[in-house]
């Protein structure tokens, strides 16, 4: 037996460096199963194109002609969703066109394949061509989810069955004729008896809709009058993060509706504004993780775990300031690839980098896991563990190496990770000075903490 075939070959780490005329950001990438063993291709989706690369090299495969012709005819592209089908090498991708289709491509053996279906989002009002050019139709958000394609555009949102194709329902989102609001981002919260589509709109408001009967369930503000430009659910600890206006992180409880905590972005991100997040579960290393990218092209990991006390802590695992493909090149897609444990970060250039966090996430989860247990179930704490300070980087205190790390000053170097962080700084007096502030709850006091451990309790 040869050794070529047992050991894969290492991954390329940047896509799209070559592509002339790029145009637009990047919507969505995908890393799928290749036609061969052990084999891996990258697929990118941008404005004006899909394109396909080999995962191991980074050159181009050629598309099927009817692809091409697809995007020609409904270009530009404005939104993307992806999902794992039944097979391990099979997923859908669909993507929403400005003109008010969407498209379903066929994902196999690391070939684009299709439409396999397409779709078209109603208008109400003017003719098509009158809708066309004054981006009424535009598709804004796409979700796929077991079978399901929900499709966000100004006034509704659209629910198709990807088997048969069939249209099931449209929600119509609370707004005036002259003022109509437009969905922004989607996710699908699954509950005990039922499904609910949450919907972030471009005017700061949530809305959740019951998914079978279509009935509107819960209307509220998220953190302001802007856009609420994502939404991540994470699936163990029922709760949804809101991001609005790419500045300020809410945390909501998806059963209750309670608000759990707003942050502002920088805090999550050590540092930065916000243009991209995802909650993703990692089953071989046993927890859930926030994916956090900035508008500066750093990448921030935090574990997710609920607190018996039902707060909810963001511990950060590990945080990069160059994890883009080019320093201060906004992150405007990210995705998870399970079986590699790579986060796919599409940039604001139509490039798709590929980082590797499989070490990082493994040895910071293992070096905070006993402290973490110890956290969760104990009373409140002062966040404050000892260290020391030089120059500006925490060193480790031997007694607190499973503290929670400091987010890193702006002239640190661009990766850190709890075994490097540390804790935070010593404070002496700080200690039992600091006032304990109230739950963060709509209607009290909330302040933001300074450290990037988030339980709730700021």
């Amino acid at each position: 037996m040869g050794a070529g075939n047992s050991a894969p070959k290492p991954l390329a780490t940047s896509f799209g460096e070559e592509a002339a005329g790029r145009r637009g950001p990047s919507l969505g990438s995908i890393l799928l199963q290749g036609p061969e063993a052990n084999r891996y291709r990258v697929v990118l989706v941008t404005p004006l194109r899909i394109q396909v690369f080999d995962g191991h090299d980074g050159k181009s495969a050629e598309l099927e002609e009817s692809v091409v012709a697809a995007v020609r005819s409904h270009s530009p592209l404005t939104s993307f969703s992806a999902r794992e089908g039944s097979e391990p090498t099979r997923q859908d991708m669909a993507v929403g066109c400005q003109d008010g289709a969407v498209l379903v491509f066929g994902l196999e053996n690391g070939t684009v394949r299709g439409p396999i279906r397409s779709f078209e989002v109603q208008e109400d009002g003017p003719s098509r061509e009158a809708a066309a050019a004054d981006l009424t139709r535009s598709v804004t958000a796409l979700h796929l989810y077991q079978g399901r394609l929900f499709a966000g555009s100004s006034g509704r949102c659209t629910y198709w069955t990807l088997g048969d194709g069939e249209l099931q329902r449209e929600f119509h989102l609370p707004g005036t004729d002259e003022q109509p609001a437009t969905a922004s981002s989607l996710v699908v919260v699954p509950q005990e008896s039922a499904l609910r589509l949450w919907v972030g709109l471009d005017n700061g408001q949530l809305v959740v809709f019951e998914v079978e009967t279509g009935m509107l369930v819960r209307s509220f503000s998220c953190c302001g009058p802007e856009m609420v430009s994502a939404l991540a659910f994470c699936e163990k600890t029922s709760a949804v993060f809101a991001l609005s206006a790419h500045k300020r992180v809410s945390i909501w409880d998806s059963k209750t509706f309670a608000c759990l905590q707003k942050y502002p972005a920088e805090l999550m991100t050590c540092g930065s504004d916000l243009s991209a997040m995802g909650a993703f579960d990692v089953p071989k290393l046993s927890l859930s993780l926030l994916v956090l990218a900035g508008v500066d092209g750093s990448l921030c990991l935090r574990r997710i775990t609920r607190r018996t006390d039902s707060k909810l802590n963001c511990i950060l695992l590990w945080y990069r300031g160059d994890a883009g493909g080019e320093l201060g090149c906004p992150v405007t897609a990210l995705n998870f690839h399970e079986d590699t444990e790579m986060v796919l970060l599409g940039d604001a250039g139509c490039r798709v980098q590929l980082q590797n966090i499989r070490e990082h996430v493994a040895s910071a989860a293992e070096l905070m896991q006993p402290g973490l247990a110890k956290r969760v179930a104990g009373p409140e704490e002062n966040l404050s563990g000892a260290g020391s300070t030089v120059q500006g980087i925490t060193e480790p205190s031997p007694s607190h190496s499973d503290g929670p790390p400091l987010p890193p000053p702006a002239d640190s170097p661009p990766e850190v990770s709890p075994a490097s962080a540390g804790s935070a700084p010593e404070r002496t007096e700080a200690k039992t000075e600091e006032p304990q502030t109230r739950d963060g709850y709509p209607g009290e006091a909330t302040s933001s903490a300074a450290f990037p451990v988030f339980n709730g309790d700021s």
